[in-house]
């Protein structure tokens, strides 16, 4: 049999995180497509490795409402297939546990919920009863609260891979755990491009699509296609706080949703929670992440790698983290807090990328913190934009054109 370097692909996708499976998926749902994903695994121990995922987690929130039309109808769509390739594949990833979003403006809450009701989105204002639906919780007497029910609450993201690269190998998509560190055009006309490992193996493929999240622009992927010009993407650390709690607790707030409050605490201005969730330790963990304070920039390769290996987030913002989540659940027993970090990739207009920049060559980035939920569907979109040229969507093929910046020289 063949090895993957010798045969030619009709697609070859870089990045093998939650984008780059959910295409290699829908790219092997086209007839008659030759599909490669290629990417690393997850690194355990993280310690000497360079290339890392937002995926390495248990827990993602899912929500369809949002301020951006573009995000509402990426998450929407994702999340009307979770079950279907559930079903497929026998991965279970889904936790439809509901999600709750509070604000003190109330110009925004308004923003918010006509959105919802223009989108046919069912959003239900319970800035009046939160407390007697959820009883446990702790949120300001000023907040306005919306409540998403029914198709909300949140995504294991290991699992989502696994269950899109699952489906993908069932369809004949060919999975490479290895680093890509270039893209060039292929020397024979018969190829349009030539993918290069970091270990030397070179695979063909008539078309390529980058999916490699905040690394796209930090390894040297476009300078055949753009020469001297990188992804606008700006790399953002996000911290988040694990809070360890004994299995009694996790069953008190087993009716928890997923909760986004924009309400400041301390210096926090906002915070996102996840439900209790058992981790592959066999411990229950709650976990939170903050708004944008605390973020810090990132803007080389050995920032980023040192920042994911060093599994610990900023200290003091995983501190306050935890006050503010004691502050949420009154009384809640906690056994440990521990803390780690991971990177977030921001565009200039708060868009995804997903756009042929050259004839065969594609990219799907952008995440701006949004993307685990809307995964499938960015994945979708991308793999029948590159294969087909198809764009099917309300959203306008413009509004997810790339922005190319000048590389840095560092």
């Amino acid at each position: 049999m063949a090895s993957s370097q010798d045969k030619a692909y009709d697609l070859v996708i870089v990045g093998a995180g939650m984008i780059g499976s959910a295409s290699a998926f829908y790219a092997s749902q086209i007839p008659g497509k030759s599909v490669c994903l290629i990417g690393p695994p997850e690194p355990v121990p993280r310690k000497g490795h360079e290339i890392f995922g937002c995926w390495f987690d248990e827990g993602r929130i899912c929500r369809r409402v949002a301020f951006e039309h573009t995000w509402s109808v990426l998450a929407t769509k994702s999340i009307d297939r979770f079950r279907t390739i559930e079903k497929m594949t026998g991965i279970n990833f889904y936790t439809e546990s509901g999600f709750v979003f509070a604000i003190k403006n109330e110009n925004e809450f308004s923003t918010a919920m006509e959105r919802s009701q223009k989108s046919g989105l069912a959003a239900e204002d319970i800035t009046v009863s939160w407390k007697k639906v959820f009883p446990y919780l702790e949120l300001p007497e000023n907040a306005f609260v919306f409540w998403e029910r029914d198709n909300a609450g949140f995504i294991n993201p290991r699992q989502l891979v696994r269950a899109h690269q699952t489906a993908a190998r069932q369809s004949g998509a060919q999975i490479v755990q290895k680093i890509v560190s270039t893209i060039q055009p292929a020397t024979d006309s018969e190829h349009g491009w030539e993918i290069e490992t970091e270990c030397g193996d070179k695979l063909h493929c008539a078309n390529v699509l980058v999916a490699a999240g905040g690394f796209a622009g930090l390894k040297p992927l476009f300078r055949h296609v753009a020469p001297g010009l990188v992804p606008d993407l700006e790399l953002r650390t996000q911290t988040v706080s694990f809070l360890r709690i004994p299995e009694e607790e996790a069953q008190r707030l087993k009716t928890m949703p997923t909760i986004v409050t924009r309400c400041p605490f301390e210096n926090l201005d906002g915070a996102y929670v996840l439900p209790p969730i058992k981790y592959p330790d066999g411990h229950w963990y709650v976990k939170l992440g903050h708004g944008r304070v605390y973020e810090e920039k990132m803007r080389t390769l050995s920032e980023v790698s040192e920042w994911y290996a060093k599994q610990t987030g900023i200290p003091e913002c995983v501190d306050c983290l935890t006050r503010y989540m004691k502050y949420m659940l009154p009384g809640l027993k906690v056994e440990e807090v521990s803390g780690d970090g991971c990177l977030t990739s921001h565009t200039p207009n708060n868009e995804p990328y997903i756009d042929l920049i050259a004839p065969g060559f594609g990219v799907a980035l952008g995440g701006n913190g949004y993307a685990a939920k809307a995964s499938d569907e960015i994945g979708r979109l991308a793999a029948r934009l590159v294969l087909l040229g198809e764009w099917k969507s309300e959203i306008p093929k413009d509004r997810v054109k790339i922005i190319w910046k000048a590389e840095a020289h560092l």
